[in-house]
């Protein structure tokens, strides 16, 4: 992902390569100046391999007139032109422009003030910078200069578009600017998109690199000089630091959780990482670290910065976070748990984003953007601080690409924004990819199998100085980690429930439902948890542990409400006014190959993550008092039921159609997640299940109005296949109305909206034959265990209600097509089948495969679905398709229709949603 970190960037582009650089060399720019009276700097000198090419500056100066430098760097060097009136973006205007000589690369950034008496005396700002290609590929640069015509296209900040800069008098070669006619050009801009007519530069006087102007340069306003950063990046505008003493610590400033991403030119972007906040002060050569809580953090991170090599200051307090970093160098806070208080620990990472003070001065009211730049300026190489980059603008795409990369979220920041210690600001807003929650460990429940030990546990938040229950976290535990925690609960425990109220009892005064067998303990444990959203009742759903929050004050975790995201945007605006001489620093120039987007102010904003809910208790009481049929209301719909007697399942009682479609309508919260936008291939049974059922593609012409479809035609150009009108489940109305019309068992399709043809799944079916026993299919499904840990895939397995074990792999959406999965999934099952080959067979007709099992990989095709989780099968019982843990094919209880509409509820308040993270959890598939 492209960050731009507010400096000049080395691009990586190719925009032209040259030869041996003999018509202007540097000798000529030497000869002119005097570098120990000038700030201009001295050339550095080339080796033929440093040679770079690709950027383009354009800086303005007022020497003994006005003219600003259009400057391409070729080969090198930059090659030069003064353009008296400036460059512009209207075709209909022609700048001259006159050669003179080259300059060096060290140049590209440079912005000050020349002394008087000295060659090009005068004020300078970098008026605009990116990058340049010719419009030729195979163009040589230096050859077109030579020959007196270059037509290229810039990327900067202000100048953007197809441009020809052509030669009309002259001998060639060197000659100054000033009073000098011999070397005379036209700089013309070509009738494009990016062409702006009567565009004038003396409209735009700021500069690109720290938003000054000439005369603010000139007076050297509010600027410090950064001994030790190259001259042409040394100003930085400090007018809003403090003289102060070295604080002994700051309370960290907080970002508000906000709804949803957007592009807004006022707002940097960051990485949310997903780590442990800490921060840092150095005092002379020692470093001691802070927690969030501004206790010790040496207790987690005992070795992790021991010295201040990593930062060129006596005195400084650097905010940042620890983080944990995988092989593939990202941040992973399960593994972070595994390094707290590690004095050997390797991997971790503090990934510093602002610097608070610095050698006497406080910078907790300097701009943010200012405060980023200092803080890099100062920072040395060194392997366990990192810089944490940005990037404007852009905060959209930059979304996307955090998602991508499979992060926790971002943080958007007001470039403004002062520092505010120990305030949740809506100047910060964090906009979440995975949705996660503080929670305050209150109790823990024994499970079964493996979990026997602790199954899940009992979770509040603080609401009014008081504990509120807020349900149970039960998934996302190994052996080690259900270890870990029962060591620290079993010291904590305690007779009585520390919620208030309490959870309710039973009639005979024990607690009820699945907190039966629950161990209370002192709230003081605080843990982190990945969580699908909250019911109305105020309980978390579809969570996951994600670790301990070491040294976490419990009473501060309270519920996070994200707020709309346009009214936190004008409140931080608002509260931010900006001042009319306020630097507004630009991002640096891109790399070659990263042409910068078009900024989009106040854009439409991504959709956030979505919640869903179930119906409500008094909802479903509705529909239990409901006769055979009538009108009932679910989620703002109404719906026309029919038959709700009428038993469709075998079973001791028999399961009816209201039963199914409470089901439906309880499960919804955990089932949409795994069903939204995409589009639903529907098997109904009227009949019910021990009767012929019938596969429904298209929504019948009856159906309430309400429903979400998508019409197929015209994706892709596809005609292979009829246009149908596929629901979109989007809500518990959505599935109650498939209960009513017997759509128990759901397939939904691989890919999701708007790319339905490109697989977000690898599947593997294991399909048994009529010889294959359960036993045997559990043999498969641990070889397919086995042989995806060796490659190191991420699978989620899941029965199927019926016979068999399906196994889902979750890949990026787009990056691969179905030819794709389909040979991966055969080439790792026929792998798989080569060790027991007198199980499987590979035949495609039943008959012919003598009733062995077929690892079928099939399945991977655009024309095929499998049956979604948690979708019902028609069968005896109504068994229901279940996500399992690896570990529970290790379990003797284990069934491939184990668990019913009657015992998957109790089943989910236990263990949670098992499939939650295959939504999340794209990967590459490895070579086989």
């Amino acid at each position: 992902m492209p960050v731009y970190q507010g400096e000049p960037a080395t691009p990586r582009g190719t925009a032209a390569t040259c030869g041996t650089l003999t018509a202007m060399p540097l000798e000529e720019y030497r000869r002119k100046r005097d570098f120990a009276k000038t700030p201009e700097p001295a050339p550095v000198p080339q080796t033929a391999a440093s040679g770079r090419t690709g950027r383009f500056v354009v800086q303005r100066h007022r020497a003994t007139r006005l003219h600003y430098d259009f400057r391409l760097e070729i080969d090198g060097v930059l090659v030069s032109w003064a353009v008296p009136k400036g460059p512009t973006l209207d075709p209909k205007v022609r700048r001259m422009a006159v050669h003179v000589e080259d300059h060096p690369v060290e140049y590209f950034d440079f912005e000050g003030v020349i002394p008087a008496k000295q060659y090009g005396a005068g004020d300078v700002i970098v008026w605009d910078w990116g990058t340049w290609e010719p419009e030729e590929p195979s163009l040589d640069g230096r050859k077109s200069v030579t020959d007196g015509e270059l037509k290229f296209t810039l990327h900067g900040q202000k100048l953007n578009g197809r441009f020809t800069i052509v030669r009309t008098s002259g001998r060639g070669g060197s000659r100054p600017f000033e009073g000098d006619d011999g070397d005379q050009w036209l700089l013309i801009h070509k009738a494009d998109d990016a062409a702006r007519p009567g565009w004038d530069a003396e409209d735009h006087p700021q500069s690109v690199k720290t938003g000054r102007t000439n005369d603010e340069v000139k007076a050297n306003r509010d600027a410090i000089w950064i001994s030790q950063a190259p001259a042409a990046t040394a100003e930085i505008d400090l007018h809003g630091a403090e003289s102060a003493p070295l604080p002994t610590k700051i309370e960290p400033m907080l970002a508000t959780l906000a709804t949803r991403p957007f592009d807004d030119e006022d707002w940097l972007f960051e990485i949310k990482w997903d780590g442990f906040r800490v921060q840092s002060i150095v005092d002379h050569g020692k470093v001691r670290l802070l927690t969030r809580n501004l206790n010790d953090a040496a207790t987690y991170f005992p070795r992790l910065l021991t010295s201040s090599r990593w930062i060129e200051a006596e005195q400084a307090v650097v905010d940042g976070e620890v983080v944990a970093v995988d092989e593939d160098g990202r941040p992973d806070f399960s593994l972070l748990q595994t390094k707290l208080g590690d004095k050997e620990a390797t991997g971790l990472v503090y990934q510093v984003f602002d610097l608070l003070y610095l050698d006497g001065r406080s910078l907790l009211g300097v701009p943010l953007v200012d405060r980023k730049r200092l803080l890099r300026s100062v920072l040395r190489e060194h392997p366990r601080v990192r810089y944490a980059s940005h990037v404007e603008r852009d905060g959209l795409a930059f979304f996307e690409a955090a998602k991508s990369m499979g992060v926790e979220g971002m943080v958007a920041k007001l470039r403004r924004s002062r520092y505010e210690p120990g305030k949740r600001t809506g100047s910060w807003l964090k906009i979440k990819i995975r949705p996660e929650q503080e929670l305050v460990v209150g109790g823990w429940t024994p499970g079964s199998g493996n979990a026997r030990d602790l199954g899940a546990m009992a979770v509040g938040v603080y609401e009014d100085g008081k504990l509120r229950f807020a349900g149970k976290v039960g998934s996302g535990f190994t052996g080690a980690i259900r270890a870990d925690l029962l060591k620290r609960l079993k010291s904590l425990v305690q007779d009585d429930a520390p919620f208030d109220p309490p959870p309710p009892k039973d009639y005979r005064g024990r607690w009820g439902g699945d907190l039966r067998d629950i161990t209370w303990v002192r709230p003081e444990l605080v843990i982190r948890a990945e969580i699908g959203g909250w019911t109305r009742d105020g309980q978390v759903r579809q969570t996951a542990y994600k670790g301990l929050e070491a040294g976490r004050d419990p009473k501060t975790v309270t519920r996070e409400t994200a707020v709309a995201t346009s009214t936190a945007i004008r409140a931080a605006e608002a509260a931010e006014p900006a001042k009319p001489a306020e630097a507004v620093e630009a991002a640096a120039p891109p790399k070659a190959e990263e042409t910068p987007m078009p900024s989009k102010r106040k854009a439409a904003a991504a959709a956030p993550a979505r919640t869903f809910l179930g119906a409500t208790t008094a909802e479903l009481a509705a529909l239990d008092a409901l006769g055979k049929e009538g009108l009932w209301h679910i989620g703002g719909h109404e719906l026309k039921l029919t038959n709700l007697d009428k038993p469709l399942f075998q079973a001791d009682p028999p399961v009816s159609k209201r039963e199914l479609i409470r089901y439906f309508a309880t499960i919804a919260p955990t089932m949409l997640p795994h069903l939204i936008d995409r589009p639903l291939n529907l098997q109904r049974f009227p009949n019910g299940a021990g009767a012929p059922g019938f596969w429904q593609k298209d929504i019948p012409e009856t159906a309430p109005k309400w429903l979400t479809r998508w019409h197929e035609t015209g994706v892709d150009g596809r005609t292979d296949r009829d246009a149908n009108d596929h629901l979109l489940a989007v809500d518990a109305a959505s599935l109650a109305w498939l209960g009513n019309q017997a759509s128990f068992e759901i397939h939904a399709w691989t890919g999701k909206l708007p790319e339905p043809w490109s697989p977000t799944f690898a599947y593997i079916d294991i399909d048994p034959g009529e010889k294959t026993t359960w036993d045997e299919t559990l043999v498969l499904a641990r070889l397919y265990r086995t042989a995806l840990q060796h490659l190191g895939v991420r699978g989620y397995p899941k029965t199927t209600g019926k016979r068999g074990i399906q196994i889902w792999i979750p890949i990026i959406h787009g990056k691969y097509d179905f030819s794709h999965t389909s040979s991966w999934v055969e080439r790792v099952s026929k792998a798989v089948g080569s060790t027991v080959p007198e199980l499987i067979s590979w035949e495609w007709s039943k008959e012919a495969r003598k009733g062995r099992a077929r690892l079928d990989y099939t399945q991977n095709a655009s024309i095929k679905t499998l049956v979604a989780p948690y979708s019902v099968r028609p069968a005896k019982g109504a068994p229901v398709s279940t996500p399992i843990a690896w570990d529970e094919l290790d379990d003797p209880d284990l069934r491939p229709d184990r668990w019913t509409i009657r015992t998957l509820p109790a089943r989910i308040a236990d263990v949670g949603d098992l499939f939650a993270a295959a939504q999340t959890d794209a990967q590459e598939l490895p070579s086989v």
